[in-house]
């Protein structure tokens, strides 16, 4: 179906600008300017046959991805082929259980491939 968005959070504007590019449903109504005419407005543009059409081709084509597994396999991909196995530290770092010290190495690896940032 067309779907209308309206952001009022996160990455909520950057989808809803993805829709409206793909013709899938009007241009986002920030929740700032929801009012009745914009509301209307949005309706009338998802209750055309073209849009109902488009969003029937995108449902068709998603239809069978294993959205999750994707997710999945490109978490994996972006790991070192080895994750580095805990070795005496700092005093801080001496109380961590296993699954801290892991993220607190999984930081400094991304904060290393992000450019220090």
């Amino acid at each position: 179906c067309p779907t209308t968005i309206v952001p009022f959070f996160g990455d909520q504007f950057f989808w809803g600008d993805r829709i409206h590019q793909k013709e899938l449903g009007p241009s986002p109504i920030p929740i700032y300017e929801l009012n009745v005419e914009n509301l209307s407005h949005a309706i009338k543009f998802m209750l055309q046959p073209e849009v109902k059409s488009r969003a029937m081709e995108v449902a068709n084509l998603i239809e069978n991805e294993d959205g999750i597994a994707a997710a999945v396999d490109a978490f994996h991909r972006q790991l070192p082929d080895e994750l580095p196995l805990p070795t005496p530290s700092h005093a801080e770092e001496d109380n961590l259980s296993p699954i801290q010290w892991f993220f607190n190495q999984l930081a400094k690896w991304c904060s290393v491939a992000c450019g220090g940032v």
